[in-house]
């Protein structure tokens, strides 16, 4: 895109029947700015993007960045990830969003600042407009979401959220919003379409991005979409045109295909069925056979985190020679109870940071996280999940376990009303003991932030009592990859053969099973060996506590 660089005077815009004046004010030394803008990564009701303001002009002290967010489109991500002092908000400005710095800052002449920040949208067009520095309108560079094609010269059919009477019906039945691929990508589109009595469907187009992709005349409508390159986001149309010359349009939007995985590098993840898979180019199953590492409870604090085994370089390398090819690593939600502090703040990000180093070189190394949370309270909990969202939804490799150990048996309340509790969570949930944050909540909240991971969750009893998971199974509206998680010692009332065939095979046969903690106390010290023997003979994968690193 042309860049032009504007250097204007002070002024100010006056409307005057419908009229625009301009009306200089106090004159002082111009000033010229520019915007980069892209989307770094798009769905289909969110986006992450990326900003950068460079002053061409002379210095300017107090500044500020003005821009009017597009449409729907509200910012909701990264504000903790501003640099120190910035504030990036509307207020009851909206849809006008100010960035401002620390009072006092100073932009020097030819400096530049870069931030990052998400939000959600419904109309999947989140371009902001109206770029100002300090009074001075930009010129701004927009970008779209990475490597996706332009939209065509002539434009494309826009989505019809309903057929007009008498007119054609269409729906894209695959892909699914958010889907992600292999590359080099294969990505099967298909389409279901209807004409009106007495008219016949004549052909349906398919597009990405206004770009014609296909056309297909005979049912069933589809192809397959061939060699289609990385992207970070981008979106499908089928538009079925009847024998009348009516049409209409459906829309999938979020479809991603993934880079290839680096030499060595753990794949992403996706469930399918009862397996899990990798999205890779020639997609395998994957069941893991790992250890957990956790952070020893403790207070946030400035500090590294205190883990109870190493988690440098060299001990992940170690982990790998051993055959791990998991690790569930267990995080405190304790920097996430909010208080509002830029010392809490810096906390939240420098603690989340750290994990996700040891995540990164978990991942580097072939072996697949699967983070999960000591949570103590329901709102640091919310806090922390919307914070993994941002940190790990880029990465598929990444699999989160969201269900709380401590969710309690049923004992004498209703099941209905623990397994309730346990799904939906809720004002319902009050006074009763039980969390109020359920499972669904959970994965809506990771799903709404751009996280389309692997999400493992396990049932009550501190996830050791699944025998009503699949009547209480959460849906997941979105990403369509939800797997269930166990727990279990030699004290859990289900630590038997019996009591697994009953329980975890009839879930086990409808969805991915992981046992995400097997362990027992010094009275028992055959169980683990026994547990996990029974589980490799029914090809469910498990962790369980490294004994200092070894996964033996």
């Amino acid at each position: 895109m042309r860049r032009w660089i504007f250097a204007l005077a002070t002024a100010a815009a006056v409307v005057v029947g419908g009229g625009v004046t301009m009306v200089l004010g106090p004159a002082y030394a111009a000033a010229v700015c520019t915007v980069d803008y892209t989307i770094t990564r798009e769905w289909s009701n969110g986006f992450w993007a990326e900003l950068t303001v460079t002053n061409l002009g002379s210095p300017v002290t107090d500044w500020w960045l003005r821009f009017r967010q597009a449409r729907d489109q509200t910012i909701t991500m990264g504000l903790d990830r501003l640099p120190d002092g910035y504030t990036l908000g509307s207020g009851e400005l909206y849809p006008i969003t100010t960035l401002r710095p620390p009072p006092g800052s100073t932009l020097a002449s030819g400096a530049a600042v870069t931030v990052r920040f998400g939000g959600n949208h419904r109309v999947a067009d989140p371009e902001p407009t109206d770029w100002v520095l300090s009074g001075q309108p930009c010129d701004v560079d927009v970008a779209g979401p990475t490597h996706s094609s332009p939209p065509s010269a002539s434009g494309s059919p826009q989505p019809s959220p309903s057929p007009l009477p008498g007119g054609p019906s269409v729906a894209l039945t695959s892909p699914l919003p958010n889907d992600f691929f292999a590359a080099p990508g294969v990505i099967p589109i298909r389409a279901e379409a209807t004409a009106a009595a007495g008219r016949q469907i004549e052909r349906v187009e398919f597009r990405e991005r206004g770009t014609l992709l296909a056309v297909d005349t005979t049912a069933p409508y589809g192809f397959d979409w061939r060699g289609v390159p990385p992207t970070s986001g981008t979106r499908v149309t089928a538009t079925a045109y009847d024998s009348s010359g009516a049409q209409a349009t459906a829309e999938v939007r979020g479809l991603r295909v993934l880079p290839p995985p680096a030499p060595g590098a753990a794949p992403a993840l996706k469930a399918f069925g009862n397996r899990i898979l990798t999205v890779t180019a020639g997609p395998r199953p994957y069941r893991p056979r790992g250890i957990i590492r956790s952070v020893v409870p403790a207070e946030c604090a400035w500090g590294p985190i205190r883990w109870d085994g190493p988690v440098d370089d060299a001990s992940v390398v170690a982990l790998r020679a051993r055959g791990v090819d998991a690790v569930r690593v267990v995080l405190s939600d304790a920097c996430h109870i909010y208080t509002g502090s830029p010392t809490d703040r810096r906390n939240r990000v420098g603690y989340l940071d750290e994990a996700a180093g040891y995540v990164d070189r978990l991942v580097r190394a072939g072996i697949t996280p699967i983070v999960s949370l000591r949570q103590t309270d329901d709102l640091a909990a919310r806090s922390f999940w919307s914070a993994a969202a941002e940190v790990f939804g880029d990465d598929n490799a990444v699999v989160f376990d969201i269900s709380p150990d401590n969710f309690p048996a049923a004992g004498g309340t209703d099941p209905a009303t623990v397994w309730t509790c346990w799904r939906d969570g809720g004002p319902a949930c009050l006074g009763t003991s039980l969390p109020t944050f359920g499972v669904q909540e959970q994965i809506r909240l990771l799903r709404v932030r751009g996280s389309f991971n692997l999400v493992l969750a396990a049932g009550i009893d501190g996830g050791n009592d699944l025998r009503r998971w699949l009547e209480y199974r959460p849906a997941d509206p979105d990403g369509r990859s939800v797997a269930a998680a166990w727990r279990v010692d030699d004290r859990s009332a289900c630590a038997t053969p019996a009591c697994w065939q009953a329980t975890l095979l009839p879930v086990a046969a409808q969805v991915p099973l992981i046992a995400t903690d097997v362990r027992a106390g010094s009275a028992a010290p055959t169980f683990v060996l026994r547990t996990v023997t029974w589980l490799d003979r029914h090809g469910i994968g498990h962790l369980r506590p490294s004994n200092g690193g070894d996964a033996s």
